[in-house]
Order: C-alpha cells, then structure tokens, then sequence
C-alpha cells in the first residue's frame, strides 16, 4: 500500500453491514480496514491458484524433454537429420510426425533409408564438345 503523506486523501471509515442467515436480526459491521483485509486474502488465495507449483512446473518440463525424445526417437528411426528437433515444435509427438511428413514431401528430405540421387559424368567423353571441360582443362 502507498505511503500516507500529507497529500494524500483519508478514506472515511465506511460501515459494511451484513445480515447472518440465522435471521436473528443480528448484525455485523466491518470497517474499511476489515473489508481491504479480507479482500486482500482473497486476492492471494486466488492468485496462489493461478501460479503454478514448482511441482507443476517440473512436471511440464519433464513432458517437454520426454516429447522430444519421442521425437528424436522418431527422426531416427526414419534416418532423418536431428536438426528437424530445433526447427519444428517438439511438444506434440503426432503433430511434429505429420510435420515432418509434409516437409518430406515438399523437399525430401535426406534419410539413411532413402540416399540422395548423385549425378554421373560419363566417362571418356569428349572433351573438345564440353565448354566447361574446356575451361577448366590444363591449358598446354
């Protein structure tokens, strides 16, 4: 609560009454001090709701790095290059599967299991046809 100083403004002291539900006619009256208390208590209990334990916490990052493991688990077991791990979001196995599904098939990717094309030169050509041949070839 701010500091009072002489500028500031005294709340006068305000008088909540409540009725009990036995209707005995009995009241109650709290004064501004009692109601900013009790409200205040009520604002920490439901903000200690809110925040999450350090159990919680823990518990949500051992999800976290299990899903990864899952993931790279599954990276591997396709011959997949680990970098996908930083790239694509890990926290869900499947979403992450279909993912990397669908950027396989817009690029495909390279896989252990599926080696990439190479291109041949044929050998024994002749050389006097081929321009770049020609310009890398050992001047005489």
């Amino acid at each position: 609560m701010p500091e009072k100083t002489e500028n500031t403004i005294q709340q006068p002291e305000t008088n909540v009454t409540t009725t009990e539900d036995s209707g005995a006619g009995n009241e109650r009256k709290f004064s501004q001090e009692e109601v900013n208390k009790i409200v205040t208590e009520r604002l920490a209990r439901e903000r200690a709701k809110n925040e999450p334990s350090p159990m919680d916490e823990r518990e949500q990052a051992l999800k976290a790095r299990e899903s990864r493991l899952d993931c790279r688990d599954y990276l591997n077991s396709e011959g997949l290059p680990s970098d996908l791990l930083d790239l694509l979001d890990t926290s869900d196995v499947e979403t992450f599967k279909k993912k990397v599904q669908q950027l396989n098939g817009i690029v495909g990717l390279p896989s252990k299991n599926r080696p990439i094309p190479h291109f041949t030169v044929p050998s024994g050509g002749n050389i006097k046809g081929d321009k770049i041949r020609e310009a890398f070839a050992p001047k005489k």
